[in-house]
């Protein structure tokens, strides 16, 4: 039984548009995003707008049960390249046509937001009409706007070619972001679920999310959201303490999950989560920062109540000086001895198959896991996740290539060399087809679609992968989301030959196309 909160109830009758945000995965993931609770307070707010939500295996709505067939707007939130399958499975369930060259005007117009909408949408073109490429709620009113001044939407889908960031397949665009964090649509009055089903049971457990900052600059080299939603934006400390009480006063919550690409990196995070932990509340945080992440603010987070701290080494010390991510050894188990001195848990996060890497890497990795496993005196304290690395449009390594019969041998090798330690490995298979969908082309359409009637062997899989050299034209090339392809071009090359790029925000500006001002 799912008892929900702080829900918006409107008249479907009483408005001028219908709008439905469908979350392509599990409620337990939707109702952790910020950005689908962002969505949802910023169209309810307008009088002329109800917006319902609608969360994947359902293509109901959540408000009133109404299919998404009974919508005039459908919007899909694209996370994860993985969801793309559960797009189509909701547009056929819920009754449009899958393909929008068979949908007519009495169908909805069917858009799409979120990081895979705005890095590569090209094979999610044959079904989806409009993207929205950035941080939603700096178009959607004129979205919204457009849409209601238009006789037929369907037909005319070029005049929203006016809105900045509105993406029409077959014309360039340009990303847009919230410049200032004061103006970044912040929902007070989030809806709450309340139940027994874990599976209806949100990711940060019974919080609120709190945006603490957008972007990050520190220049990981495989890293798609460092690189697209630059530059780093934060938003003023007395402003999310103001804002922590008010949704507190709304949700009847004591705890806050602060949301951010690199929340250790805030500016006054130990101010931050002192002020919240003296106002009584509980705080929790996504992955922090190795080189972030001091004393203080561990002995804050541990006094506050959270339990577990997640950090990510990725790999050894020479590859983490190809990914641009120079954290030693010391600094690593430096931060863990801290941690369990604290009682807290610790999840580590590596990657398998990062640009360069060689089999005496591997061993190198295996004697670094093993090492780790040995600071804390409870081996129940430690949790370590290996995953296969994708390359990701928009970043230095766009140009690297998945080898799936070497990674299969890599995780195997793995397996059986660390068969006694608790740690989880990613599916080389799933992590092809993530990299097929992430940087191929439009032609993808017809094996999305033909997975709804039957599962795609893995062969045809294989025969899709792709393969970008340094001057080719690329599927996203028509997308510009501020880094300028010469300098990912000199990141890839200081990668292959081990050089590091210093953060800009210590060191001065790369002239990567971001921002027109040095930090």
């Amino acid at each position: 039984m799912l008892q929900e909160h702080n829900v918006v109830i409107k008249d479907p009758r009483k408005v001028d548009l219908r709008f439905a945000s469908c979350y392509p995965n599990l409620y337990r993931s939707a109702m952790s995003s910020l950005g689908f609770h962002i969505i949802y307070d910023f169209l309810n707010s307008r009088e002329d707008v109800y917006c319902e939500r609608v969360v994947y295996p359902y293509f109901k709505s959540l408000e009133s049960g109404s299919p998404l067939k009974d919508f005039d707007v459908v919007s899909f939130s694209l996370q994860y390249e993985q969801d793309y399958f559960n797009v189509l499975e909701m547009l056929r369930d819920g009754g449009i046509p899958i393909r929008k060259s068979e949908r007519t005007s009495d169908d909805p117009l069917i858009i799409a937001g979120g990081p895979c909408a705005s890095s590569n949408p090209a094979p999610m073109t044959d079904f989806i009409d409009i993207f929205l490429v950035g941080e939603a709620e700096v178009m959607l009113d004129q979205f919204i706007n457009m849409y209601l001044q238009l006789e037929d939407p369907k037909k005319e889908l070029d005049a929203f070619l006016d809105i900045k960031g509105v993406y029409v397949p077959g014309n360039p665009v340009e990303m847009v972001v919230v410049e200032d964090m004061q103006d970044a649509w912040q929902p007070i009055k989030q809806v709450v679920p309340e139940t027994e089903d874990e599976n209806f049971i949100p990711a940060f457990g019974r919080a609120f999310l709190l945006g603490v900052s957008r972007g990050c600059t520190r220049g990981c080299r495989f890293c798609m959201a460092g690189c697209m939603y630059r530059p780093r934006r934060e938003a003023p400390l007395k402003d999310l303490l103001d804002l922590a009480e008010k949704c507190r006063k709304a949700t009847h919550l004591n705890r806050v999950a602060l949301i951010g690409a690199a929340v250790s990196d805030y500016s006054q995070i130990e101010e931050l989560c002192m002020g919240l932990f003296e106002r009584g509340f509980q705080i929790i945080t996504p992955s922090l920062r190795i080189e972030s992440v001091s004393d203080e603010l561990l002995h804050i987070l541990k006094d506050s109540g959270l339990k577990t701290i997640t950090i990510a080494p990725e790999s050894t010390w020479r590859v983490r000086q190809v990914v641009n991510k120079p954290i030693t050894m010391d600094n690593i188990t430096a931060i863990m001895k801290k941690a369990f001195n604290y009682n807290f848990n610790v999840k580590l996060y590596f990657m398998l198959g990062l640009p360069t890497e060689t089999r005496e890497d591997l061993h190198d990795l295996i004697k670094l896991i093993r090492k780790l496993e040995q600071i804390p005196d409870r081996k129940s304290a430690l949790r370590i996740s290996i995953n296969p690395f994708i390359p990701k449009p928009h970043t230095p390594f766009q140009w690297e290539v998945f080898d799936f019969e070497r990674m299969k041998k890599d995780v195997r090798f793995l397996k059986s060399e660390l068969r006694r330690s608790k740690l989880k490995i990613g599916s080389p298979r799933m992590a092809l087809i993530q990299y097929v969908l992430s940087m191929g082309t439009s032609k993808l359409g017809v094996y999305l679609e033909k997975s709804l009637e039957k599962k795609v062997p893995l062969r045809e899989w294989q025969k899709l992968t792709p393969s970008w050299d340094l001057e080719d034209k690329l599927p996203w090339d028509n997308i510009s989301v501020g880094v300028n392809r010469e300098y990912l071009k000199n990141e890839h090359l200081k990668a292959i030959k081990g050089d590091l790029t210093p953060w800009c925000e210590t060191f001065g500006c790369y002239q990567c196309g971001a921002c027109d001002k040095e930090i």
